[in-house]
């Protein structure tokens, strides 16, 4: 290789390399630097959680006109249940209603995630409605609900601040057109109602 190629070799590789170093540099000069910090985080404490049925039982009104074959049990109450003793109805109209509530005891806000009925069994039972806080079951309608008259359903996504109470009101009714020709029995009707934090 001559010397002149050699020279103009060096000549361009010093070229390059300034090159290089020059968008290198400018490159350095546009950037940045960002920082995103938490300096403390507190869980907080004596935060509480509790959502329960008050008192330990229930009678019920009575609705109907019924003179016999009507009767309403009482309603046995826990914390987590209510369990209603043996209700006899007899022709349309006739009906049992329980006041109950629910408290959220706790100081965390809760919402009814869910109401799942479970229909009633018994010879000759079926159920023409069974969702959410309803569920019409031959002549029988049973239904939670808001209001003393039945016409307001306790739903999903209701919600319970801390230290509130809800009334809810059971209804069992006839509900039917008709009369029975022989005695129906229906048994384990139930709702499950399930809270979660809001």
């Amino acid at each position: 290789m001559s010397m002149k190629s050699t020279k103009n070799l060096k000549i361009v590789l010093g070229a390059v390399i300034i090159g290089i170093l020059t968008i290198t540099i400018a490159y350095a000069a546009l950037s940045a630097t960002l920082n995103v910090s938490v300096s403390e985080v507190t869980q907080q404490g004596g935060l509480s959680w509790k959502v329960a049925f008050t008192g330990s039982s229930a009678s019920a009104t009575v609705g109907g006109t019924s003179d016999t074959g009507r009767s309403c049990g009482n309603a046995t109450i826990s914390e987590t249940s209510v369990s209603v003793g043996s209700i006899e109805l007899s022709k349309p109209g006739d009906s049992c209603r329980y006041t109950l509530t629910v408290k959220n005891s706790g100081n965390i806000g809760a919402k009814l995630s869910s109401i799942t009925p479970t229909k009633p069994t018994g010879t000759n039972v079926t159920c023409a409605t069974a969702t959410g806080g309803t569920m019409v079951c031959g002549n029988i309608t049973y239904k939670l609900t808001t209001d003393t008259g039945g016409s307001s359903p306790y739903a999903a996504n209701a919600t319970l601040a801390g230290g509130a109470s809800q009334t809810l009101y059971l209804h069992v009714i006839y509900t039917g057109t008709g009369l029975n020709s022989s005695e129906v029995t229906q048994s384990n009707a139930k709702f499950t109602l399930v809270y979660g934090q809001n």
